[in-house]
């Protein structure tokens, strides 16, 4: 299953490569971050107008500089997430045979974890580090479960390499270690993992960022009427209220019940496990960015393997109870159901590009020097395929300065490109400067230097 799995998903990688359905965020994004590391720029982007350690907080994307040392690109981050996303049930599945659960009910857990429509939606939007915090997580309920308390405390601390967020997993593998009567261990390990995200949100990244506001503050400064210091103030009695108001909406009452009924069906069985879903579903719920406020994309990746260890420990409890099979299926089968309504495998991709379209693509892309001093502004979807140098940025960002600007007429046009005026962009290029090469849609443009 898992080898399947990984094909499926490596398959999906090489599908959305080959189509140029990947974008400049997140895919392009982490690539330039990547290799500006690797060349001793350490997190520089030109996505964004601060170093990325001002965004977010990932050391883990440090294992990919070796990597591009020796020419690794786009398709090495989006194969590697495959791959460690599947070979994340290995550890699921030794975790679930240590808490004596029946064969059948591992295998289950297996099933709909690799069939879990959150991780799907996650692993077909391009790459994230989080979507592999599984790993480290179920590795860590496994540890927790055989007693290795160290290696536990060592495995439960570093999903937060992945992104500062994951504190949240770590703290509820505190918990299980907690449940296990390893208190002090389970204090420890939480006080470790809140104090980094303390200092990481609080310190690191309001330093990296030079003074610039984070997108933290677009997402949850709603919250906050004004601004400044006196605002935040005055409107800390009123949050709560506010974000109670937020959180009751019909909406996302109906996004949290379909999380929890795909993802950690048995474990509603018992409530009172499910209190270590609350952090992150609270913190996505609120965010007034659609996407994650809807838990679509890769905005679930890390309750994902939170709510599998909660319904491991239900299904523990409850397979003296109910025959195995019976809970196998509820395991199952919510998540087989979800997979036949929205199946992002089968969905989401246009029709794949003419052999044409991609010599043309292949053509206009030989044509640029391929140089890190020389800077680009490309379409979305063309723009991994560029994002190895210095400067460069999703058109129509940068479009009058950029040294190359490569346009797709067929090529797929995100929200925040037609936001920023893509059209208008498009006409000002057409008419200022010098196309360099021009065949079935694609465009590529050339500023005199």
């Amino acid at each position: 299953m898992i080898f399947l799995a990984a094909s499926a998903y490596v398959g999906l990688a090489l599908v959305r490569w080959n189509a140029f359905e990947t974008n400049a965020f997140d895919l392009g994004f982490f690539d330039q971050i990547i290799f500006n590391t690797s060349r001793g720029r350490i997190f520089e982007t030109s996505f964004v107008s601060y170093n990325f350690a001002g965004q977010h907080l990932e050391p883990v994307l440090l294992l990919f500089v070796p990597a591009y040392w020796f020419g690794a690109g786009p398709l090495t981050l989006t194969v590697t997430q495959a791959v460690v996303a599947a070979a994340a049930a290995l550890p699921l599945y030794l975790f679930a045979r240590r808490e004596r659960l029946p064969v059948v009910l591992a295998v289950a857990a297996v099933a709909a974890y690799l069939l879990n429509p959150y991780l799907l939606r996650a692993l077909a939007f391009d790459f994230h580090p989080e979507v592999m915090v599984a790993l480290p997580a179920f590795t860590a309920a496994w540890a927790i479960s055989t007693g290795r308390w160290r290696f536990a405390m060592v495995c439960s601390l570093s999903v937060l390499l992945f992104k500062e967020d994951a504190v949240f997993v770590a703290v509820a593998l505190a918990g299980f270690m907690y449940l296990r009567g390893q208190r002090r261990r389970a204090v420890v390990t939480a006080s470790v993992a809140v104090t980094y995200a303390a200092l990481a949100v609080l310190v690191v990244m309001p330093l990296a960022r030079g003074g610039a506001q984070s997108d933290l503050v677009e997402r949850y400064g709603y919250l906050v009427e004004g601004g400044g210091i006196g605002s935040l103030v005055a409107s800390l009695p009123l949050i709560p209220f506010r974000a109670a108001r937020v959180l009751a909406a019909p909406e996302q009452a109906w996004t949290t019940a379909l999380f929890l009924v795909t993802t950690a069906t048995v474990a509603i069985a018992r409530p009172r496990l499910l209190v270590v879903l609350l952090p992150g579903l609270v913190l996505a719920l609120l965010s007034n960015h659609p996407q994650q406020r809807a838990l679509d994309l890769h905005y679930a990746a890390e309750m994902v393997p939170v709510a599998f260890i909660a319904a491991v420990v239900v299904c523990r409890d409850l397979s003296p109870k109910i025959d195995a099979r019976i809970l196998a299926a509820g395991v199952a089968a919510p998540a087989m159901f979800a997979l036949m309504l929205s199946n992002p495998f089968l969905s989401g991709h246009g029709t794949p590009p003419s052999a044409e379209h991609v010599s043309a693509v292949q053509a206009a892309l030989r044509l640029i020097p391929d140089s890190p001093k020389v800077s680009v502004s490309a379409q979305s979807g063309l723009v991994p395929r560029v994002s190895q140098r210095n400067d460069v940025w999703e058109f129509p960002r940068r479009s009058r300065t950029a040294d190359w600007v490569l346009l797709d007429q067929y090529g797929f046009r995100s929200s925040q490109s037609l936001d920023s005026g893509f059209g208008r962009a498009m006409v000002e290029v057409r008419e200022t400067a010098t196309l360099v090469y021009a065949a079935d849609g694609v465009e590529l443009y050339r500023r005199a230097p």
